[in-house]
């Protein structure tokens, strides 16, 4: 999904393209699927299911701490998530998204 530069100027922070493997829980059940992109904010999952929008959700993610959030919109493969983060979780994520960051650009030397 192509993002024109109105929409990519609205983000409050980066998003990082990566291929995580991804668990979600809702209150009413559990999917599977893989992340397309992450963010301090947020992040976009691909998945063979349908949440609905607005539920919360818990994500365990690949590499990253466990996050929560809700469930912002739905599309043809999969959900995006805006995190419920206070100050301090923002700066572990956005800590933790550098040293994934970091890690794959070495990785690609």
């Amino acid at each position: 999904m192509e993002m024109d530069n109105d929409q990519a100027d609205k983000r409050r922070h980066r998003r990082v393209s990566v291929t995580k493997s991804v668990q979600a829980r809702t209150e009413s059940r559990q999917v599977q699927g893989s992340v397309k992109d992450i963010s301090a904010s947020g992040v976009a999952l691909s998945v063979d299911a349908e949440v609905e929008d607005e539920s919360q959700v818990e994500l365990d993610i690949e590499d990253l701490s466990p996050l929560s959030g809700t469930v912002a919109r739905s599309y043809d493969d999969g959900f995006a998530v805006e995190f419920d983060l206070d100050e301090e979780e923002e700066d572990r994520l956005l800590s933790e998204l550098t040293e994934l960051h970091d890690t794959i650009n070495l990785e690609d030397l």
